[in-house]
């Protein structure tokens, strides 16, 4: 029963990080009456990657609970060792991230436009008083493309940490 309920959790935490890398602004699902401040984090492409790399993120985490759970059946084992080289591949993306992150926050304060908690929740307070924006398409040709460029990225770093994990077995 428990192999059913976290095979049920990795494969929505896969599918939904997939859909949210593809994108985006899917992640209203979570917030009701929040679409304009989605929106407008959709359109500036710094947000947009931001978020893409969230989805990443929930999709690697994802495959690594759903690879987990099977490698419990007799037959799937060698997913162990799957599961183990997700977890490390995840591991250094997650450092990686946070260690850019800690860089781009330093950068920004010797900048002068570090930009705290105050003034997130007051664009964001914003961003849902003045609701949708009407912009057409709703996907431009740069944000397909960057669409296309994270999937090919997501299942060559994917491909590469499995490869690496089955040949040290």
């Amino acid at each position: 029963m428990s192999g059913l309920i976290g095979s049920i959790i990795g494969f929505a935490l896969v599918g939904f990080g997939f859909i949210v890398m593809r994108n985006p602004a899917k992640l209203v699902l979570f917030a009701p009456g929040e679409e304009g401040y989605y929106q407008r984090l959709v359109l500036d492409r710094s947000s947009r990657v931001g978020l893409r790399g969230l989805g990443m993120g929930m999709s690697l985490f994802g495959s690594v609970i759903l690879t987990a759970v099977l490698s419990a059946f007799p037959r799937l084992q060698l997913l162990k060792v799957v599961s183990d080289g997700l977890l490390t591949l995840m591991t250094l993306l997650f450092l990686g991230a946070w260690g850019f992150g800690v860089l781009c926050s330093v950068v920004q304060l010797f900048r002068g436009r570090f930009e705290g908690w105050s003034d997130w929740m007051r664009r964001r307070r914003l961003g849902i008083e003045l609701g949708p924006i009407a912009v057409y398409p709703p996907v431009t040709p740069a944000m397909q493309r960057e669409a296309n460029a994270f999937t090919v990225g997501f299942f060559v770093i994917v491909a590469i940490s499995v490869v690496a994990a089955l040949s040290r077995h």
